[in-house]
């Protein structure tokens, strides 16, 4: 498996990837709806302008992917993700790992839905942590933020 820089050509596959990685998400709130299920492709492509978009490529396909852009002295880390039958064989670890070599800075954030514990678990064995903050989305959906904090930027 390798980790590379997706391009334009790849969000129609990396689109199809983010409904089946989110939809265990849609149906545990309750919401076929939340972000980023309804995302378009055009939606997608003007997403892309302003972030850097990463992808796990085995055999010729995406298997998983990750976006990071900065805010300030913080990169924001979002939507990591994989197949499903390609999940818990350290793919997103790899992704997380690849976004910070990426960026070489000294703060990372993300958000993870409060119910995802699969998540929250993983981003906390690489070194995240929550930072009691929450965002509501929807009715159903609300978000937690975690944090990650090196010494100093590689």
């Amino acid at each position: 498996m390798e980790i590379v820089r997706a391009c334009e050509d790849d969000l129609p596959e990396i689109l199809a990837l983010q409904r089946l990685a989110f939809y265990d998400n849609s149906i545990r709130y309750g919401d076929p709806n939340m972000p980023p299920m309804p995302q378009t492709l055009d939606e997608l492509r003007a997403e892309s302008k302003g972030k850097v978009f990463l992808k796990a490529i085995e055999n010729g396909k995406i298997v998983g992917t990750i976006r990071g852009h900065m805010d300030g002295e913080i990169c924001r880390v979002s939507k990591v993700m994989v197949l499903p039958d390609h999940q818990n064989r350290g793919i997103a670890h790899k992704l997380l790992d690849a976004i910070e070599d990426e960026f070489r800075v000294r703060v990372f954030e993300l958000k993870t839905g409060y119910l995802d514990d699969k998540n929250i678990h993983l981003y906390k064995k690489v070194g995240y942590v929550l930072t009691g903050e929450k965002f509501w989305e929807t009715e159903t959906l609300c978000f937690v933020r975690m944090r990650k904090e090196k010494n100093s930027p590689p």
